[in-house]
């Protein structure tokens, strides 16, 4: 462990001058005169990687500052030290270590930031907990519990977060906070977050959204009044790994919900092996398996926008749609 806590420290040192943390340190106003505790211990403390940071006792907490920093610090003195500014200190190392590490993603985020007012993440994640949580918490099969959370990519603020049970429907959850959705938002959700009716209120109030559509949710076009259905399997077949189809002003599923745009890509055959490798996890978790027809969608990619073309083209929209 004492090894391992030695690399982390040096790779932190790589990564950081002390003369770059202490500058942070002071500009977030975590850090205001000379003291005991550094920028570079702080971050060590915070971020080593055991994931063991709110398990551990204020002094234990104390006790690793002074074995490896020399840094005399008394347990209430530590305890204040975890304000808003130390978190606006953690934020700024997380931004230039995203800026260093993804150069192209840090340069979209600045040019994005002209476009959107607030560039909107939504996600979750269940895990199981002791069964005698089960009246708070309930899964699918046993006790569980699911994290909401919603990021603003542009500003770093967390805009939602909520633990609820596990058998929660990610959709509910997005329909329940639409409400918080403003003019000039970018909306980028996954399969599990899919709503029409939220798409529609998007739209409505001037928001921007990209999203994944749902294998069994049918798009139709409008032909001299006659509703006409896609035939998506039939025309992926007819691209080529990796090519794009778009489609203007198409309607889905049963309340012929108007879209603007469509854009369909079948998958290359490496992306194809990912997504099957992640399937059969998911079968065999489950214990049910997908019918082929639901395998053979997974071959492509249908994302949903209402973008507007002339400012987005399609390879724009799943650049964007990669940044979740």
């Amino acid at each position: 462990m004492e090894k391992q806590m030695q690399a982390w420290m040096k790779t932190i040192r790589q990564l950081f001058s002390p003369e770059t943390l202490a500058y942070l340190a002071r500009k977030t106003g975590f850090i205001q005169r000379k003291r005991t505790l550094t920028a570079e211990a702080f971050l060590t403390l915070c971020a080593w990687g055991d994931g063991s940071l709110a398990q551990q006792s204020l002094q234990r907490l104390c006790t690793s500052l002074t074995l490896r920093h020399d840094c005399s610090l008394s347990s209430e003195g530590l305890n204040q030290r975890f304000t808003e500014r130390a978190v606006a200190f953690l934020r700024e190392v997380f931004f230039l270590l995203l800026q260093r590490q993804r150069p192209l993603l840090w340069s979209a985020i600045q040019t994005y930031r002209t476009c959107f007012t607030r560039l909107r993440i939504l996600d979750s994640t269940s895990f199981l907990v002791p069964a005698n949580y089960g009246e708070d918490y309930r899964g699918s099969v046993s006790s569980g519990a699911k994290i909401q959370f919603e990021y603003d990519l542009l500003s770093g603020a967390c805009l939602q977060l909520c633990v609820q049970s596990a058998n929660n429907s990610d959709a509910r959850f997005a329909y329940h906070t639409q409400h918080t959705i403003m003019p000039n938002d970018l909306c980028i959700r996954d399969l599990g977050f899919f709503s029409a009716a939220v798409l529609r209120e998007m739209d409505a109030c001037g928001a921007y959204y990209i999203t994944r559509m749902r294998s069994n949710v049918k798009a139709y076009r409008k032909e001299k009044n006659e509703w006409k259905e896609w035939d998506w399997e039939s025309i992926g077949k007819q691209l080529k790994e990796g090519e794009a189809l778009e489609v203007e002003n198409v309607y889905i599923g049963h309340e012929r919900l108007y879209i603007p745009r469509l854009i369909f890509r079948r998958l290359t055959e490496e992306e194809w092996q990912k997504r099957i490798a992640y399937v059969r996890k998911k079968e065999k978790r489950r214990g049910k398996a997908l019918a082929r027809q639901t395998l053979e969608q997974k071959k492509y990619h249908i994302l949903l926008t209402n973008l507007p073309q002339e400012s987005f083209e399609g390879q724009q929209v799943y650049e964007l749609y990669s940044l979740r």
